[in-house]
């Protein structure tokens, strides 16, 4: 199935392996980088809980897959992002 990136359809039978145009495995995409610019954003206080919610959410659906406990520490900075948040609003 051709996938849309950068404005250019990609089919991944034609990706270098490791290049660009790589698909996402089940690799990390949400990292502590990512929970701290949402905590740190100029984004409504509403927003952003919504939003950590829904990384926290999708973190703990993918956890099945997480056999060596990697996702925990994320999961523990959501759940301390939230709560700093939720005693703003």
């Amino acid at each position: 199935m051709p996938v849309e990136k950068n404005g250019s359809i990609t089919d991944p039978v034609d990706a270098q392996v490791g290049g660009d145009a790589d698909i996402d495995g089940i690799a990390q995409t949400i990292t502590a980088d990512d929970i701290n610019a949402v905590l740190l954003s100029s984004q409504p206080v509403e927003q952003r809980l919504e939003t950590l919610k829904s990384m926290r959410s999708e973190l703990e659906a993918r956890s099945h897959a997480d056999f060596g406990n990697e996702m925990a520490p994320l999961i523990n900075d959501l759940d301390a992002a939230i709560e700093r948040l939720s005693e703003r609003s």
